[in-house]
């Protein structure tokens, strides 16, 4: 079942919220965890509470354009069980049209087991 994406019309502050289930997602391999964030988003920050995912496991949560260009949000540690929470410099979803969060595997071992990833956002509008 597909989540929506809050939009809400006076440029609030919100968090989105996506479990994923990684089953050895294989280093430099990627999950599309929510398709088409909006036009008009301001990413703000990132937080992450996962369990262990294995041995020299990281995830860099990545903001990807349809068009394949992709910024890197922040970088976790997921070798143990943890939570984190990073303010970013702004990320702003414009021209280039909606894009997608993806979560990367940039650690040197294959990670698998539960992440709860929750993005900080505004809508501020295109």
């Amino acid at each position: 079942m597909k989540e929506t994406f809050y939009k809400g019309a006076a440029g609030n502050l919100s968090l989105h919220l996506v479990t994923i289930s990684l089953a050895a997602l294989a280093t430099e391999a990627t999950k599309v965890v929510t398709e088409s964030l909006p036009i008009g988003t301001q990413i703000t920050g990132v937080r992450i509470v996962n369990e262990a995912l294995g041995a020299d496991t990281k995830l860099t949560a990545q903001v990807v354009t349809h068009s394949g260009d992709s910024a890197d949000l922040v970088e976790f540690d997921t070798a143990s069980a943890g939570n984190s929470g990073v303010f970013i410099k702004p990320v702003y979803i414009g021209d280039e049209g909606p894009s997608d969060l993806v979560v990367k595997n940039t650690g040197t071992a294959s990670a698998s087991g539960e992440v709860v990833l929750q993005l900080e956002y505004r809508y501020k509008g295109y």
